[in-house]
Protein backbone atom coordinates (compact mmCIF):
# COMPACT_ATOMS: atom_id res chain seq x y z
CA UNK A 1 0.00 0.00 0.00
CA UNK A 2 1.22 3.65 -0.88
CA UNK A 3 2.08 5.85 2.01
CA UNK A 4 1.07 9.00 1.66
CA UNK A 5 3.33 11.98 3.38
CA UNK A 6 1.65 15.63 3.30
CA UNK A 7 4.36 18.34 3.52
CA UNK A 8 3.64 22.07 4.87
CA UNK A 9 5.49 25.25 5.51
CA UNK A 10 5.02 28.98 6.64
CA UNK A 11 1.38 28.70 8.49
CA UNK A 12 2.42 31.80 10.27
CA UNK A 13 -0.40 30.69 12.86
CA UNK A 14 -3.01 29.72 10.65
CA UNK A 15 -2.97 26.04 11.55
CA UNK A 16 -6.58 26.03 10.72
CA UNK A 17 -5.17 25.76 6.98
CA UNK A 18 -2.76 22.40 8.00
CA UNK A 19 -5.53 20.92 9.88
CA UNK A 20 -7.78 21.43 6.65
CA UNK A 21 -4.77 19.94 4.66
CA UNK A 22 -4.39 16.84 6.72
CA UNK A 23 -8.41 16.13 6.54
CA UNK A 24 -8.35 16.77 2.38
CA UNK A 25 -5.25 14.45 1.80
CA UNK A 26 -5.13 11.97 4.79
CA UNK A 27 -1.64 11.50 4.71
CA UNK A 28 0.49 9.06 7.23
CA UNK A 29 2.67 11.49 8.10
CA UNK A 30 3.09 15.27 8.23
CA UNK A 31 6.13 17.32 7.61
CA UNK A 32 6.65 20.84 8.07
CA UNK A 33 9.71 23.48 6.67
CA UNK A 34 9.03 25.80 9.70
CA UNK A 35 7.64 29.18 10.24
CA UNK A 36 4.54 27.49 12.06
CA UNK A 37 3.80 31.34 13.62
CA UNK A 38 5.81 33.54 16.43
CA UNK A 39 5.02 32.17 19.88
CA UNK A 40 1.94 34.53 20.60
CA UNK A 41 0.61 33.36 16.96
CA UNK A 42 0.60 29.66 17.32
CA UNK A 43 -2.55 28.24 19.60
CA UNK A 44 -1.16 25.38 21.62
CA UNK A 45 -4.13 23.01 21.43
CA UNK A 46 -4.65 23.22 18.07
CA UNK A 47 -0.86 22.41 17.62
CA UNK A 48 -1.31 19.54 19.97
CA UNK A 49 -4.81 18.10 18.35
CA UNK A 50 -2.73 18.34 14.98
CA UNK A 51 0.58 15.97 16.35
CA UNK A 52 -2.35 14.08 18.13
CA UNK A 53 -3.95 13.53 14.64
CA UNK A 54 -0.97 12.61 12.57
CA UNK A 55 2.76 11.64 13.09
CA UNK A 56 4.42 14.87 12.43
CA UNK A 57 8.01 16.12 12.26
CA UNK A 58 9.00 19.40 11.51
CA UNK A 59 12.52 21.35 11.11
CA UNK A 60 12.42 25.21 12.25
CA UNK A 61 11.94 28.85 10.18
CA UNK A 62 12.41 32.42 11.84
CA UNK A 63 9.23 32.63 13.03
CA UNK A 64 8.67 29.60 15.13
CA UNK A 65 7.84 29.02 18.53
CA UNK A 66 11.13 27.00 19.60
CA UNK A 67 10.28 26.30 23.17
CA UNK A 68 7.01 24.38 22.24
CA UNK A 69 8.46 22.58 18.93
CA UNK A 70 11.14 21.54 21.35
CA UNK A 71 9.21 19.76 23.61
CA UNK A 72 6.67 18.55 21.43
CA UNK A 73 6.79 14.51 21.00
CA UNK A 74 4.57 12.60 18.42
CA UNK A 75 2.28 10.13 20.31
CA UNK A 76 5.11 7.18 20.22
CA UNK A 77 7.17 9.48 22.13
CA UNK A 78 9.11 10.70 18.72
CA UNK A 79 10.40 14.05 18.91
CA UNK A 80 8.34 16.70 17.01
CA UNK A 81 11.77 18.91 16.24
CA UNK A 82 14.24 17.27 14.04
CA UNK A 83 18.01 17.72 15.41
CA UNK A 84 20.07 19.67 12.98
CA UNK A 85 22.02 17.63 10.80
CA UNK A 86 20.46 14.56 13.04
CA UNK A 87 19.30 11.60 10.99
CA UNK A 88 15.43 10.09 11.59
CA UNK A 89 13.17 7.25 10.01
CA UNK A 90 9.65 7.78 9.98
CA UNK A 91 7.58 5.60 7.91
CA UNK A 92 10.60 4.11 5.99
CA UNK A 93 12.01 7.00 5.12
CA UNK A 94 15.44 8.56 5.87
CA UNK A 95 14.92 12.50 7.01
CA UNK A 96 17.46 14.89 8.02
CA UNK A 97 16.48 18.72 8.88
CA UNK A 98 18.87 22.17 9.09
CA UNK A 99 16.73 24.43 10.30
CA UNK A 100 17.05 28.75 10.57
CA UNK A 101 18.12 31.37 8.37
CA UNK A 102 21.56 32.13 7.08
CA UNK A 103 23.22 35.17 9.23
CA UNK A 104 26.67 35.98 9.61
CA UNK A 105 26.02 35.72 14.15
CA UNK A 106 23.81 33.99 16.32
CA UNK A 107 21.97 37.37 17.44
CA UNK A 108 18.76 35.32 16.73
CA UNK A 109 18.27 32.11 18.16
CA UNK A 110 16.89 30.77 14.54
CA UNK A 111 20.11 32.27 12.88
CA UNK A 112 22.70 29.83 11.13
CA UNK A 113 26.27 30.53 9.78
CA UNK A 114 27.84 28.82 6.84
CA UNK A 115 30.07 27.06 9.46
CA UNK A 116 26.64 25.60 11.51
CA UNK A 117 25.11 24.30 8.01
CA UNK A 118 28.10 22.45 6.61
CA UNK A 119 28.58 20.92 10.00
CA UNK A 120 25.17 19.92 10.15
CA UNK A 121 25.19 18.35 6.40
CA UNK A 122 28.19 16.70 7.37
CA UNK A 123 26.61 15.09 10.17
CA UNK A 124 23.48 14.20 8.23
CA UNK A 125 25.77 12.68 5.34
CA UNK A 126 27.25 10.38 7.41
CA UNK A 127 23.95 8.16 7.61
CA UNK A 128 23.10 5.79 5.30
CA UNK A 129 20.39 7.17 3.81
CA UNK A 130 18.24 10.46 3.20
CA UNK A 131 15.16 10.23 1.07
CA UNK A 132 13.87 13.40 2.40
CA UNK A 133 15.58 16.68 3.59
CA UNK A 134 13.85 19.65 5.54
CA UNK A 135 15.40 23.18 5.40
CA UNK A 136 13.64 26.39 5.99
CA UNK A 137 15.94 27.82 3.44
CA UNK A 138 16.45 27.16 0.32
CA UNK A 139 19.50 26.47 -1.66
CA UNK A 140 21.12 29.31 -4.15
CA UNK A 141 19.42 28.95 -7.58
CA UNK A 142 17.21 25.68 -6.68
CA UNK A 143 13.70 26.48 -6.50
CA UNK A 144 14.43 30.10 -4.91
CA UNK A 145 12.66 32.71 -6.62
CA UNK A 146 11.00 35.13 -4.42
CA UNK A 147 7.21 36.43 -6.03
CA UNK A 148 9.64 39.34 -7.76
CA UNK A 149 11.31 36.79 -9.83
CA UNK A 150 15.24 37.38 -7.55
CA UNK A 151 17.15 34.10 -6.26
CA UNK A 152 16.74 34.25 -2.34
CA UNK A 153 18.89 31.22 -1.31
CA UNK A 154 21.94 30.92 0.24
CA UNK A 155 24.88 28.75 -0.95
CA UNK A 156 25.61 26.85 2.07
CA UNK A 157 21.95 25.20 1.46
CA UNK A 158 23.10 24.24 -2.07
CA UNK A 159 26.36 23.01 -0.81
CA UNK A 160 24.26 21.32 2.03
CA UNK A 161 21.89 20.04 -0.70
CA UNK A 162 25.35 18.25 -2.66
CA UNK A 163 26.66 16.71 0.36
CA UNK A 164 24.26 15.04 1.63
CA UNK A 165 22.53 13.95 -1.21
CA UNK A 166 19.04 13.58 -0.57
CA UNK A 167 16.05 12.21 -2.64
CA UNK A 168 14.17 15.26 -1.82
CA UNK A 169 15.04 18.37 -0.87
CA UNK A 170 11.88 20.51 0.87
CA UNK A 171 12.23 24.17 1.33
CA UNK A 172 10.09 27.19 2.12
CA UNK A 173 10.63 30.38 3.31
CA UNK A 174 9.71 32.35 -0.08
CA UNK A 175 6.32 32.09 -0.34
CA UNK A 176 6.74 31.06 -3.57
CA UNK A 177 5.62 27.46 -4.57
CA UNK A 178 8.05 25.93 -7.11
CA UNK A 179 10.16 23.15 -7.93
CA UNK A 180 13.64 22.34 -9.84
CA UNK A 181 14.60 18.93 -10.86
CA UNK A 182 18.30 17.79 -10.91
CA UNK A 183 20.40 16.00 -13.97
CA UNK A 184 20.83 13.10 -11.61
CA UNK A 185 16.68 12.76 -11.21
CA UNK A 186 16.78 14.45 -7.43
CA UNK A 187 14.70 17.11 -7.33
CA UNK A 188 14.22 20.13 -4.70
CA UNK A 189 11.07 20.98 -4.00
CA UNK A 190 9.80 24.57 -2.51
CA UNK A 191 6.46 24.14 -0.23
CA UNK A 192 5.25 27.54 -1.01
CA UNK A 193 3.11 29.27 2.04
CA UNK A 194 -0.04 26.77 2.90
CA UNK A 195 -1.82 29.33 4.13
CA UNK A 196 -2.62 30.20 0.39
CA UNK A 197 -3.41 26.52 -0.46
CA UNK A 198 0.47 25.38 -0.70
CA UNK A 199 1.57 22.04 0.24
CA UNK A 200 3.71 18.99 -1.28
CA UNK A 201 2.05 15.65 -1.60
CA UNK A 202 4.34 12.47 -1.40
CA UNK A 203 3.70 9.39 -1.93
CA UNK A 204 6.09 6.52 -1.08
CA UNK A 205 5.68 2.80 -2.58
CA UNK A 206 7.00 0.49 -0.02
CA UNK A 207 8.16 -2.45 -2.18
CA UNK A 208 10.16 -0.16 -4.58
CA UNK A 209 10.89 2.44 -2.77
CA UNK A 210 9.60 5.20 -5.38
CA UNK A 211 9.00 8.34 -4.19
CA UNK A 212 6.74 10.39 -6.25
CA UNK A 213 6.37 13.89 -5.01
CA UNK A 214 4.21 17.02 -6.35
CA UNK A 215 3.04 19.86 -5.76
CA UNK A 216 -0.70 20.36 -4.78
CA UNK A 217 -3.10 22.81 -3.02
CA UNK A 218 -5.48 21.76 -0.55
CA UNK A 219 -7.92 24.40 -1.32
CA UNK A 220 -8.69 22.04 -4.98
CA UNK A 221 -9.17 19.40 -2.71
Amino acid sequence: MVVRVLVVSDLHGDLASARAAVDGFRPALLLCCGDWGDPGEVDEAAFRGLIEQVPTYSTFGNHDPLGLLREARNRDGSPVLLGQGEPALAMGLGLASIGGIWARSHRKPYYVTDTDVAEAAARAQKSRRVDILLTHACPVGLADLTPSGRHGGQRCFLDANRTIAPRLHLCGHLHHAQERTLRDGRRVLNVGATPEGSVVVIELDPDSRALDARLASWKNG
